[in-house]
C-alpha cells in the first residue's frame, strides 16, 4: 500500500461507516416513511441518503472532468439543486445502498491507482476551495455530516 493511500484509510473508513450508519437509520423505517417530505422541508430521507452518495461522485469525479463511477442517471437525479421527483421503491433504495458501497470501493481503488493525479481545483457552491483529491474526500465527509443532520431532523418528524 502506498504511503498516501495509507494516510487516507481513515477517511475512506469514515465515509463507509457514515453511509452505513445512515442506511441503518433508514432501514428501521418503512419505504413510505423514507419517502415522506415533512412540512417545512423540500426533501426526504431517501433523497438525503442518495444525495450523499451522488455528491461523492460529483466532488471526486465530475467536478474535475472525470466520468462518474456510478450510474450517471442516478448521479444527476441526486446532485446539488435537485429535489425528490418520484417515490423511490424498496428495490431502488436497495440499489442506492449498493451504490454507496461500490462508490467508496471504486474511489479507494482509483485513489490507490493515482487516478486523480491531474486533479483540477474548484470552489464548491458554499465557497470552499477544493485543491486536491484529499481535500475533496475530506469535504465529502463534512458534507455527509450536514445531510445526516437534516436526515435526523426529518426522521423525528416522520416517525411521530
Amino acid at each position: 500500500m502506498n504511503h498516501q493511500l495509507k494516510n487516507m484509510e481513515a477517511q475512506f473508513k469514515l465515509l463507509e461507516l457514515a453511509q452505513q450508519n445512515l442506511a441503518k437509520q433508514l432501514d428501521a423505517l418503512t419505504i413510505e416513511q423514507i419517502n415522506q417530505i415533512p412540512t417545512g422541508f423540500n426533501n426526504n430521507l431517501i433523497w438525503n441518503f442518495a444525495h450523499i452518495v451522488s455528491a461523492i461522485q460529483m466532488l471526486c469525479y465530475t467536478r474535475i472532468g472525470l466520468a462518474t463511477r456510478l450510474d450517471e442517471t442516478f448521479v444527476q437525479r441526486y446532485k446539488l439543486g435537485t429535489k425528490p421527483e418520484a417515490f423511490v421503491t424498496a428495490d431502488e433504495y436497495s440499489t442506492y445502498k449498493q451504490y454507496a458501497t461500490t462508490g467508496i470501493e471504486q474511489l479507494k481503488a482509483d485513489y490507490a491507482n493515482n487516478h486523480f493525479k491531474d486533479f483540477k481545483p474548484f470552489t464548491t457552491s458554499t465557497g470552499f476551495e477544493v485543491g486536491s483529491i484529499d481535500y475533496a474526500i475530506n469535504y465529502a465527509l463534512f458534507h455527509h455530516g450536514i445531510h445526516t443532520g437534516y436526515a435526523m431532523a426529518i426522521k423525528k418528524l416522520v416517525v411521530q
